[in-house]
């Protein structure tokens, strides 16, 4: 097992990194995109059971996984995703309800009719 650095994100990056290469896995986009569609049901269906909510978190972990093979087959590094979620939590940081507004089930940008 991976050493807790208490950085979740770059910890599960260099363990799926690190399991890839034991198994000479190198996803390709088609391959990884078919993996992350799967994982992604499994947990949309343990989300509406409801019943399990360590369950759900697993799953959610499992999309993760999937996420960072998904950029490795499209060359995308770790650092770069971490440096790009850090650009999206600025990004919602900046949001307000004078510039976005919770409509259909999003969170949007208001438009100058709103």
């Amino acid at each position: 097992m991976t050493e807790k650095t208490n950085d979740a994100l770059r910890d599960l990056s260099y363990s799926t990194l690190a399991f890839y290469e034991r198994f000479g896995v190198h996803p390709t986009l088609d391959g990884a995109t078919n993996v992350f569609r799967e994982e992604v049901n499994e947990l949309i269906e343990a989300a509406h059971e409801g019943t399990n909510k360590e369950h759900i978190a697993e799953e959610a972990a499992d999309v993760i996984v999937t996420v960072i093979g998904l950029c490795k087959a499209a060359g995308v590094d770790t650092e770069q995703l971490i440096e790009q979620m850090y650009a999206v939590i600025a990004k919602n940081d900046a949001k307000t309800h004078q510039t976005h507004v919770y409509s259909e089930g999003k969170i949007r940008r208001r438009n100058s009719q709103q």
